[in-house]
């Protein structure tokens, strides 16, 4: 249980980093892969085959991580670095839930809709 609790702790704490808007320039990328490695790391905690296996969480999570993500891509606000950083981590929770999906025609309806989230964040993003 307490492994779990730091889990939380982690994501929780790097999630506030990185939707906080004022990152310090030259740390995105710290800020970036210790907010998607915390997820995933949360995400895993809940997988089968673990002590409390809970697909439910574990998909939210790494949805959460995606999501996040594609809305900081998209987000005007942020520098254009802390952006391209964003694209060039994205595949990171994406293989995570390819492979959370699996094989079953609902799986790969899922994994087709996430793409088509991408491509429409990557034209109004222009990356």
């Amino acid at each position: 249980m307490k492994q779990t609790a730091s889990c939380y702790q982690a994501f929780f704490s790097a999630e506030d980093r990185f939707l906080n808007p004022h990152i310090v320039p030259g740390f995105e990328p710290d800020v970036i892969v210790d907010f998607i490695q915390s997820g995933v790391t949360l995400a895993a905690c809940y997988q089968s085959g673990t002590k409390n296996p809970n697909p439910l969480l574990q998909e939210l999570f790494l949805r959460r991580v995606f999501f996040n993500l594609l809305k900081a891509i998209d987000h005007r606000g942020h520098s254009r670095i802390f952006r391209r950083v964003c694209w060039d981590y994205l595949h990171c929770p994406l293989l995570a839930l390819k492979k959370y999906y699996g094989d079953s025609q609902a799986g790969k309806q899922r994994f087709l809709s996430l793409q088509r989230e991408i491509r429409q964040v990557q034209h109004t993003s222009g990356f």
